[in-house]
């Protein structure tokens, strides 16, 4: 399998959204409009198509245009040669149905993996802030889209350790509690071998990245598994019983993994100033899209909401080239005024631009 780009989208009755379609670039896509008229919403509704929920609101009626009572996206998915058509519908009384192919498929997960999408926004200064789980969840996107078996493994680590911490707030005896450890032990290390492994492959990658965003500064990148590595796993969780017991939780394993950004010893969200902060985490997923490619020839999909905000020019303009020099990526890019797209160097037949004032995009 090859790349993949969304060609076409059809949208009705999302948000404030008129009902249309619209024929997209290969490469480069950028919405301009008044704040309000429909360009977060427009993101929102690829990002739904791709992941079966909104990265705005979980409340349905919310996401559906006012006095609708259902919404559609429907999008076709270029592969190398190959077109598959998907679609998606929420509906106030019959719920969702989600079609691939023509088949009416269980979950979004099958789609998700056809539409490798990173979202770049304010919530991706979750990353550094939220603590350990958004970063996390950084490492586990790639991987969801590299290893065939990742996340079979990760679905196993977490019904142990939910099982383990059923047992532990219902104060079980001790003996049913360490009945999961050698479990959890042996799958949350090969858990771990996989995050490892992939942030190895990772770091080169995102230095050369952030070495063109951020040429000043020299960021630290560095793996913890959750638990210290000089001793085995499941005798930690023996030792630590007792402080777990009064936790009511796991306090260590691989769900406590994380990812450290440090410039020289300082955390970056301390060193570096907010623009900084979103260079460098833009340049991470940036990164994590050129490492699919080179190991799945897979073509990632970047959302960028407001590229402008919290940027001047030249900072602007460092990220805009790294982001046109993507050949292997599709871009949807939204901003205030028509005059950000300047900024793009793509020449005229790799980018597209699009107008969108209250809902109607043209």
């Amino acid at each position: 399998m090859y790349f993949m780009l969304l060609s076409s989208f059809n949208i009705d009755n999302f948000r404030n959204l008129s009902q249309t379609q619209l024929d997209f670039n290969n490469n480069c896509n950028i919405f301009y409009g008044k704040n309000g008229s429909g360009k977060t919403s427009l993101l929102e509704a690829i990002y739904y198509l791709a992941l079966g929920r909104s990265f705005r609101s979980h409340i349905l009626r919310r996401i559906i245009k006012y006095k609708s009572d259902s919404f559609s996206l429907f999008g076709k998915i270029q592969q190398k040669n190959n077109i598959v058509p998907v679609g998606i519908t929420r509906s106030i009384t019959t719920g969702k149905q989600i079609k691939m192919a023509g088949k009416e498929i269980s979950s979004n997960i099958e789609l998700t993996k056809l539409i490798p999408l990173q979202l770049l926004n304010h919530n991706s200064y979750f990353l550094l802030y939220e603590g350990p789980k958004p970063r996390r969840q950084f490492i586990d996107w790639g991987l969801f889209h590299v290893e065939q078996f990742f996340l079979s493994l990760w679905h196993k680590v977490e019904r142990i350790l939910k099982q383990r911490n059923v047992a532990i707030r219902t104060k079980s005896p001790i003996d049913h509690i360490k009945v999961w450890d050698k479990d959890l032990a042996h799958l949350g290390f090969e858990l771990h071998q996989y995050r490892k492994q992939y942030i190895e492959s990772l770091v080169p990658i995102a230095k050369d990245v952030l070495q063109k965003l951020l040429p000043d500064l020299s960021i630290n990148i560095s793996y913890f598994a959750g638990w210290d590595l000089n001793f085995d796993l499941e005798a930690i969780l023996a030792n630590n019983l007792k402080k777990d017991l009064q936790f009511g939780y796991t306090a260590i394993g691989p769900q406590r993994a994380d990812l450290e950004l440090m410039v020289e010893k300082i955390p970056a969200k301390d060193a570096l100033s907010r623009g900084q902060q979103k260079l460098l985490l833009y340049g991470l997923k940036i990164a994590q899209g050129m490492l699919l490619n080179k190991l799945t020839n897979k073509k990632c999909i970047y959302l960028v909401d407001d590229l402008l905000a919290e940027l001047d020019l030249q900072k602007c303009t460092l990220l805009a080239n790294t982001l046109s020099d993507l050949q292997d990526s599709q871009l949807f890019i939204t901003g205030l005024s028509q005059d950000f797209e300047n900024i793009f160097i793509t020449h005229t037949d790799k980018k597209k631009i699009f107008h969108i004032e209250n809902g109607v995009i043209k």
